[in-house]
């Protein structure tokens, strides 16, 4: 009897996970994404900006003194950190090599978490990072058209 209850439970679940499975989990994987990489674009802008202005001497100042990065030197981490806040979020937004892109923004996040702020933001960010980077970009992605076509 109780295995009987459990299978028809089962089956009155299983139209949700189809939902699930279908529609709301490669949204899921899309608004994560699209969540992360504009947490670190928007980062990256105001570097960039400030690159275009001419104040670019802001940016290696900060890395200096306020959050520097142990053994490199403060020019090359503001490069590097720019460069990383532009490239990898547009990579991951668009679903393009996203396992690489997520990896960069979790090695980029740790660096920020252990060298200049501890915020939960950073945790939220480790989560979607990490979980992109374990499962991949979903089927709403660039990669996963790769795939298909590669497959053909």
């Amino acid at each position: 009897m109780p295995i009987q209850i459990a299978q028809k439970v089962d089956s009155l679940i299983q139209p949700l996970r189809n939902i699930a499975h279908s529609f709301a989990s490669p949204l899921w994987d899309l608004a994560a994404r699209f969540y992360l990489a504009y947490a670190f674009l928007k980062s990256g802008m105001v570097r960039f900006n400030d690159f275009l202005n001419g104040t670019f001497d802001n940016q290696v100042f900060l890395f200096e003194f306020e959050h520097p990065v142990p053994g490199i030197p403060a020019e090359i981490a503001a490069y590097m950190a720019t460069s990383g806040e532009l490239i990898l979020p547009i990579l991951l937004a668009l679903g393009l090599f996203s396992r690489f892109a997520a990896a960069g923004l979790l090695i980029m996040t740790a660096i920020i978490e252990f060298t200049y702020l501890h915020s939960t933001h950073h945790v939220v960010w480790a989560i979607l990072a990490s979980s992109i980077f374990i499962k991949g970009a979903g089927v709403l992605s660039l990669d996963a058209a790769l795939v298909k076509v590669l497959r053909k």
